[in-house]
């Protein structure tokens, strides 16, 4: 039984995980498997990934999928065929920390009762202009730390500090829970689950609730290779649900988030000002003038057609900028390490790690307690 099962699904789109693959098999010592799934027969039609799994038995291919299934179902389908303690699930343009199977081992040793280990991914988008300056923060610590769970629902359910997205760092995507829990989501679902598009959040809204405890790495495990959300109209299956994927980001996480709650007996009450500020960054991302407005209006039409939301729409005044927002400091400050975005010419998330990993303790030196209390 392995220490990590890696789920990597491949959708359409996405490019094959040769670099990802290798790079995590090359420590011959290294206590994982790793799980591809794809539509359809690509990873048996390729030669470079056969002949990884014919001579490692620790990357696994799954039988082909249906097309007919969605990318949430893949999720699903691909993480029933774990068999690791922990398990986590990223992209194949992504990239995640070789010896995070020696770091769970780790974890299981000073916070034995987590079921979660969280941390804060880089977030790379590959597309970016070099012109526009902008930073990445790199934190300066690296120890576990226990975290509470109540904050946590709060910031997600209720969007607390939320920007674009809820500051929630936990879930199965860029994130590692035991296998026990993730058996435990799978079982406690009904008919309307996995129905979205941003499956990363029900897995983060499900693991949220049932996690027995939480723990978070100081230290970044992980970059996330950022696609922009795509909106399609489909409408949510909450009857008279205005927040669905056809509005933005923002509205189809509030959609996963009621949809999760009302199947699991309780009803979501993070419709307020916050959520609405969430939804004007939403907005702010969009830096072309058409798309800009468009996304408005859509905002518009679902706020004013949630309870109490008349009252807030005053509120939504979303900023436009033809270019993205660029943040040109640099260096220490706080606990906090600001580095450049495209240091060392890194351009995507692979890249960034890379760079990255000459600068961040090395797993090896955060799991030696004889180095720690030298420290």
């Amino acid at each position: 039984m392995p220490k990590l099962s890696l789920c990597i699904p491949v959708e359409p789109g996405h490019d094959l995980p040769l670099y990802l693959v290798r790079e995590l098999l090359k420590d011959k010592g290294n206590d994982l498997e790793i799980i591809l799934s794809a539509f359809g027969d690509v990873l048996h039609q390729s030669p470079e990934i056969t002949a990884i799994a014919a001579n490692d038995a620790r990357l696994r291919l799954l039988p082909p999928a249906p097309e007919s299934i969605s990318s949430a179902q893949l999720w699903v389908g691909t993480v029933r065929a774990a068999e690791g303690d922990w398990v986590s699930l990223i992209y194949p343009e992504d990239m995640i920390e070789p010896h995070l199977p020696e770091l769970l081992t780790y974890v299981e040793r000073v916070t034995p009762e987590a079921t979660a280990l969280g941390w804060s991914p880089f977030q790379i988008d590959a597309a970016m202009s070099p012109d526009v300056r902008t930073n990445v923060a790199v934190p300066v610590l690296h120890n576990i730390t226990a975290f509470d769970k109540a904050p946590m629902l709060e910031a997600f359910f209720f969007w607390k500090d939320a920007r674009q997205t809820p500051r929630m760092p936990f879930g199965l995507y860029h994130g590692a829970i035991k296998r026990e829990l993730m058996q435990a989501v799978i079982d406690a679902c009904g008919e309307i689950s996995w129905l979205t598009l941003v499956p990363q959040y029900e897995w983060a809204a499900r693991v949220l609730i049932f996690a027995e405890a939480l723990a978070y790495c100081n230290r970044t495990l992980s970059a996330v290779h950022v696609r922009p959300f795509a909106t399609r109209d489909v409408p949510s299956v909450l009857r008279g649900f205005p927040l669905h994927a056809g509005v933005g980001l923002t509205a189809a996480i509030a959609e996963v988030q009621a949809r999760t709650l009302m199947e699991l007996g309780s009803e979501w009450s993070g419709f307020g000002e916050a959520f609405v500020t969430a939804c004007m960054y939403d907005c702010a991302m969009e830096h072309d003038a058409s798309a800009f407005q468009g996304k408005c209006a859509a905002y518009r039409q679902a706020i004013a057609a949630m309870p109490g939301g008349q009252s807030l729409l005053q509120g939504f005044q979303p900023p436009f900028s033809s270019t993205p927002y660029g943040d040109e400091r640099l260096g220490l400050y706080g606990k906090t390490l600001l580095v450049d975005r495209f240091i060392g010419q890194a351009k995507t998330a692979q890249d960034f790690y890379r760079v990255m990993s000459a600068i961040l303790t090395p797993v090896r030196i955060m799991t030696d307690e004889k180095v720690k209390l030298l420290a």
